[in-house]
């Protein structure tokens, strides 16, 4: 007779401690579980899913979608980068997204085949769109 009532004591307290201690916590932040994966710029631009502020059209675009994309001319780094590039040939007017720097940046049409703001230089040579800063070319279009 002891050794039922041995064994129930032994399985009732194998599944005792079995029970999670872990104490879940209904009073998780709504604001936490919002932000995921939903940063915006300053511009209300989803940065998460590659939008950034275009200031030729005035609204948020994803420039590898809407742009044309330069890569790189320097193959010592040891990662590929690209630039991408709109033109909006009745403003007259270029811009360019380069991973170097925060925001894109306006270029005006000198030519028709060449874009400058003094220190980037986008021309346009045998149908295809090369991007230099001041003579050093950085960036060029493969097609």
């Amino acid at each position: 007779m002891k050794t039922p009532l041995s064994l129930f004591f032994l399985v009732a307290l194998a599944l005792g401690s079995c029970q999670s201690s872990k104490v879940t916590s209904s009073n998780q932040s709504t604001d936490s579980l919002a932000r995921i994966g939903g940063d915006k710029d300053k511009h209300g631009c989803l940065s998460a899913a590659g939008y950034t502020w275009s200031q030729l059209r005035g609204e948020c675009i994803r420039p590898f979608e809407d742009g044309i994309a330069l890569h790189t001319l320097n193959t010592s780094s040891t990662y590929q980068t690209a630039a991408y590039i709109l033109i909006d040939s009745v403003k007259k007017e270029a811009e360019i997204f380069v991973p170097e720097e925060n925001s894109s940046i306006l270029l005006s049409q000198k030519e028709s085949t060449n874009y400058s703001n003094g220190k980037f230089h986008l021309t346009l040579d045998t149908n295809c769109w090369t991007l230099s800063l001041n003579t050093t070319r950085l960036y060029q279009e493969q097609k």
